[in-house]
């Protein structure tokens, strides 16, 4: 959908003015909508927020050598002809989703793939839709198609009978799982790992191994988030986030977590002279803007 006028006009103000050239003049660029209303209007978007950091990093006259240092940084390769994607969908038969995951960003050169995904004031990843009843919208309202377990049972909607409800649909997930964390598809489990916010985190790092295996390139996932009084900068310093981080270890992709704090700093080690000034300004923009957020009242609890 494209934006009206006056929704371009607000997101234009909520967003870095170098980075507003890469996006607002393409009518095609996907802006989340809650409720039908485009949300990088608001200052705690975290869309908004990733094309802050991205879309100025792509107008730069050298992003290449900030990309470097992030692949080296990681372990990946790191020889320059780098492509900036914002919100990337996965080909659809990679997983086998009827809708497609959308990464935040992405970032890929002849020999190596990295996929962000970014948060603002989210608590966590969205967890599984299918432990949930269906609304009432649908002729199925109020039935739960799966009871939460990773163990052989019917759904309820459709008579299938499978460990998991989305695998019963044809959707890839639990194939790729043993590859990218120490978690058997052949075993039950209760709960099944991906009941809450693991959930998102597993198809993220599902849909970066996808992308990576077939054109045989080396491949990391990048939580970005914003350091602060925010949910998701605890979430990452918990028990929990290492127990997941350790789950990952010597799989096809690893995980990482870093802050958009410590990406300013990487960027700004790295940049050429003449692009230090534009990300200087930028790391203002958007201490301000954490600041501001971290002001309203109730923004600990918003996702957009």
């Amino acid at each position: 959908m494209s934006l009206t006028e006056q929704e371009r006009l607000a997101i234009k103000e909520n967003l870095f003015p170098v980075a507003a050239l890469s996006v607002l003049d393409d009518p095609r660029f996907p802006w989340h909508r809650i409720h039908g209303e485009a949300t990088a209007k608001v200052p705690h978007s975290s869309q908004a927020l990733a094309v802050d950091f991205f879309g100025t990093v792509k107008q730069l006259t050298e992003p290449d050598r900030i990309w470097d240092a992030m692949a080296s940084r990681w372990g990946l390769p790191s020889k320059g002809g780098w492509q900036l994607s914002l919100e990337r969908c996965v080909p659809l038969a990679a997983l086998g989703e009827p809708t497609p995951t959308q990464v935040d960003a992405t970032v890929e050169s002849e020999t190596a793939f990295i996929a962000f995904e970014c948060k603002f004031t989210e608590p966590d990843g969205g967890g599984c839709s299918q432990i949930k009843p269906l609304s009432s919208r649908s002729p199925n309202r109020g039935k739960v198609q799966c009871s939460g377990n990773y163990s052989l049972q019917e759904n309820p909607v459709n008579g299938i009978c499978s460990p998991c409800a989305l695998t019963g649909k044809g959707i890839r997930y639990w194939e790729v799982v043993p590859r990218i964390l120490s978690i058997g598809s052949d075993v039950d489990h209760s709960p099944c790992p991906f009941k809450g916010g693991w959930f998102q985190w597993m198809r993220n790092l599902a849909a970066c191994s996808a992308m990576t295996e077939s054109s045989k390139k080396r491949g990391a996932f990048v939580v970005l988030y914003m350091d602060g009084p925010f949910p998701m900068a605890k979430r990452i310093r918990s028990s929990e986030w290492q127990k997941l981080i350790s789950l990952t270890e010597g799989r096809t992709v690893p995980l990482i977590t870093v802050s958009y704090q410590e990406m300013l700093v990487i960027a700004m080690e790295a940049a050429a002279p003449y692009d230090t000034p534009v990300l200087k300004r930028l790391e203002d923009w958007m201490q301000q803007k954490a600041l501001k957020v971290s002001a309203q009242k109730g923004a600990s609890s918003a996702t957009c």
